[in-house]
């Protein structure tokens, strides 16, 4: 009897091994022949919250006269939000310099620990003394006219999740500015996720 439910138990074990790396097999195989897609939905997903950065930080200091103050007095500032409350924990930094009249922005974002494809993208524009924004090519400023696009179909009304860009290292910062964050298309195939500033419309 006793030689019968070894032989029972070492059967069953032999099956739960070989599904075991038929399993592997099969999930190793999945995650290579979707890595392309979602290589490239990481790098849509940082390309657009950088250019989306870029431009809440252009209306911050618009908008925000103790931002747009601070960052004159500073010459230069870096903010950064929260990644862990960031979609898709994307790392986003903004770095804004002035010169007492114009702004040069320049942004960062970075996908989280977590990815499996792990990328990045930086944006820069200049907000000139006039307001105007100027960008550094035409595709700057297409990528730019994508998050235009998609603000105009987001309803600035709805409860979207709010974000505040202060100092990194937690330090205390006199003024920071917040950003809500939205899904939008014309990135990649499936909508990804970009952060505005909505401060002007409160």
């Amino acid at each position: 009897m006793k030689a019968k439910i070894a032989k029972a138990a070492g059967a069953a074990a032999k099956v739960i091994i070989i599904s075991a790396v038929l399993v592997s097999f099969v999930f190793i195989g999945w995650r290579v022949w979707t890595k392309n897609a979602y290589t490239a939905r990481e790098k849509a997903a940082c390309r657009a919250m950088a250019v989306s950065a870029a431009l809440c930080a252009a209306d911050a200091v618009s908008y925000d006269e103790a931002a747009a103050s601070f960052v004159k007095e500073s010459k230069s500032v870096e903010y950064i939000s929260d990644h862990r409350k960031m979609p898709e924990n994307i790392n986003v930094s903004i770095k804004i310099s002035s010169d007492g009249s114009s702004f040069l922005i320049q942004s960062h974002a970075a996908s989280g620990w977590n990815s499996r494809s792990p990328q990045s993208d930086s944006f820069s524009l200049r907000l000139d003394e006039r307001g105007k924004i100027i960008f550094e090519s035409d595709a700057d400023a297409e990528a730019a006219d994508l998050v235009a696009e998609a603000l105009r179909d987001i309803g600035r009304g709805e409860k979207h999740k709010e974000h505040k860009f202060t100092f990194p290292n937690e330090r205390p910062c006199p003024a920071p500015f917040s950003a809500k964050s939205a899904e939008a298309g014309g990135f990649d195939e499936k909508k990804v996720w970009i952060v505005f500033y909505d401060g002007k419309n409160d």
